[in-house]
């Protein structure tokens, strides 16, 4: 292959579909899952319904680790030219890991080129990323071109999120205490966002039953979106995800919407659930 795409499972998107895997190569290395004594790899084959119910069954220490470098390696491998996406590096160790790899693939390969993105982001913000390099990568672009025009896309691209648990996050240090005990009481939801450092950030607390998917909506509007593409992941909430999308195509009836189920790794962080919306503006 000329091209290759390299994400982790923070990226839910499975495939490029058929046209653009005839010249692209698509891999995505996997994380792991632990919920006590058991691993779950977070690759394709890894059933999200029964990871959720092991892990709410579960009342000790959970948590995930980052694909080694080697890992990474085996990736980049496969093809000549080179873009790897990864989650935010405040979340996982997963960009370091990735970067450790880069430096030892240009070691031993000199001539291949390859670009590495911490996404400062996950989930559907990293399928943005991927689906837009993709039509670059379609259009033959060169590789420098490429690489100048994804960078500056990663910068009109934002992530929101609704939760109605901050479990996981709170016991993995990810989002504070105190945002933590908020979630869940009263029925109250966190909106919340991808800070540009890649940080998660609590935007508001809402109560009510679709208030938080309304808020966000507004949030959007807010951060100028205008009818650009939009990728909805859900943990479990596909009535959720759609309520959102029938709203925004309400008031943009042309936008480009895609609603996906969670990867293992957003699901465990999400929660039950749990939504994100990732757009471009």
């Amino acid at each position: 292959m000329k091209y290759g795409i390299v994400v982790d499972s923070g990226c839910d998107i499975t495939s490029l579909g058929a046209k653009a895997t005839e010249k692209i190569d698509f891999t995505r290395v996997a994380l792991k899952l632990d919920i006590g004594d058991q691993e779950f790899v977070d690759d394709f084959n890894l059933d999200i319904e029964e990871f959720m119910k092991a892990m709410y069954a579960y009342k000790g220490k959970t948590g995930s680790a980052a694909p080694s470098p080697q890992d990474w390696i085996n990736a980049y491998e496969k093809s000549e030219y080179i873009f790897a996406i990864t989650i935010t590096g405040t979340l996982s160790g997963s960009y370091s890991s990735a970067k450790t790899a880069l430096d030892m693939f240009k070691e031993q390969y000199p001539d291949r080129k390859i670009h590495l993105i911490d996404s400062k982001s996950t989930g559907p913000e990293m399928t943005l990323i991927v689906n837009k390099l993709t039509e670059y990568m379609s259009q033959d672009m060169d590789f420098e071109d490429i690489v100048k025009h994804i960078d500056a896309y990663c910068k009109r691209t934002h992530l929101l999120f609704v939760l109605k648990s901050l479990d996981n996050l709170v016991k993995n240090g990810r989002i504070s205490k105190l945002a933590g005990s908020i979630a869940g009481i009263l029925g109250i939801k966190i909106l919340g966002t991808a800070t540009p450092d890649g940080d998660l950030g609590v935007l508001q607390k809402c109560r009510g039953k679709m208030t938080a998917y309304d808020q966000l909506i507004e949030e959007m509007l807010t951060r100028q979106y205008s009818g650009g593409k939009v990728t909805i992941a859900h943990c479990f909430a596909l009535d959720t995800a759609e309520y959102i999308a029938s709203n925004l195509k309400k008031k943009f009836p042309d936008c480009d919407i895609e609603i996906m189920p969670t990867s293992g790794l957003c699901s465990y962080y999400a929660e039950q659930g749990g939504i994100l919306v990732g757009f471009e503006v």
